[in-house]
């Protein structure tokens, strides 16, 4: 992704349809310096065999939300490179909100954290260390 694009989908506050976050409904609620925040509304696609939402999906939420939180520290392209998610509690249905800060901000990597949240309810956190692609 060019970091015109990055730019394109930052000053629009949303995920372009053509891509993951699109697919699977992740929205951008608020994007500043060292602060995301997104949403996904629950349905039956983010849910595994048991009705649970799937792991797999706080992880995207989290290493897609930061990436973006990266890229508005150090205008440049930024891609995850560690991503370790604790699940706390489950999910089945409602709104998940992503809350993001930086815990070691570098301009080679950076180091952030993410609670996701079902309700008043920590459902996970999520560290992701990100590396520095530059301006591709």
């Amino acid at each position: 992704m060019s970091t015109d694009k990055y730019v394109k989908i930052i000053e629009g506050m949303e995920f372009p349809n053509d891509t993951f976050d699109g697919l699977i409904g992740h929205k951008l609620v608020r994007l500043e310096e060292n602060y995301v925040e997104t949403k996904l509304e629950i349905n039956e696609s983010h849910l595994q065999p048991f009705g649970l939402v799937h792991g797999g999906v706080y992880s995207a939420m989290a290493e897609s939300a930061i990436s973006y939180g990266a890229s508005i520290n150090h205008k440049s392209i930024w891609a995850g490179i560690n991503n370790n998610t604790d699940f706390i509690a489950s999910a089945t249905k409602g709104t998940l909100i992503l809350k993001a800060k930086p815990i070691k901000l570098g301009k080679r990597s950076q180091l952030w954290e993410a609670e996701i949240f079902n309700d008043d309810t920590l459902c996970a956190k999520s560290t992701v260390r990100m590396s520095n692609l530059g301006n591709k």
